[in-house]
C-alpha cells in the first residue's frame, strides 16, 4: 500500500519540477549537495552535511534542533536501521550568493536492523544552504512526512 501511495505521489508532483536542463550551474551544485546528503550511507558522512551552526525542526520535532541534537539522532537511526533513498525530487531551487533554498520531495526505504521490518516513507523538505569556505551545508531546514496523506 505505501508503494502504492509513493508512486502517486510521485506521478502527481512530475509536472511540478523542473528538468536536470532547466537549472543553472549554481542550482546544480546545490542539488548534488542534497542528493549526496540525503543518500549518506553513515551518521558521520551525514553530520558533515550540516553546518555547525544549524538550527532547524527536523522531521516530527516540537522544537528547533542544533546540529548536536541532529548527531544524536543520526547515531541511532544509522545504527538501528538501513536506508535508501527512492526518490529525490526537486521542486525548486533558489540560490543567491552564498545562499540556497530548496524544496523536495524525498521518499525513502527503511530496513529495521533488529527485526528486518520495511517501512517506506514520503517527506516534504525546504533546506536552507549555506556555502562557507567553498562547501555547501544544511544551515536551517523543516520536513514534514506525508506518508500518510
Amino acid at each position: 500500500m505505501q508503494i502504492k501511495k509513493i508512486f502517486l505521489t510521485v506521478v502527481l508532483l512530475l509536472p511540478a519540477y523542473a528538468s536536470a536542463d532547466d537549472w543553472s550551474k549554481e542550482q546544480m551544485e546545490v542539488l548534488k549537495f542534497e542528493e549526496a546528503c540525503i543518500s549518506a550511507k553513515s551518521a558521520d558522512q551525514l553530520m558533515d552535511c550540516f553546518h555547525k551552526d544549524y538550527v532547524g525542526w527536523g522531521q516530527g520535532s516540537s522544537v528547533p534542533l542544533s546540529k548536536a541534537d541532529r548527531e544524536k539522532a543520526s547515531d541511532d537511526a544509522f545504527e538501528n536501521n538501513d536506508s535508501e533513498t527512492i526518490l529525490f525530487k526537486p521542486l525548486s531551487v533558489i540560490v543567491k550568493g552564498n545562499m540556497a533554498v530548496i524544496s523536495y520531495i524525498d521518499s525513502s526505504k527503511s530496513t529495521n536492523k533488529t527485526t528486518n521490518e520495511v517501512t517506506y516513507s514520503t517527506q516534504r523538505w525546504t533546506d536552507v544552504c549555506l556555502k562557507d569556505g567553498g562547501k555547501w551545508y544544511w544551515i536551517s531546514d523543516h520536513g514534514v512526512d506525508i506518508s500518510e496523506d
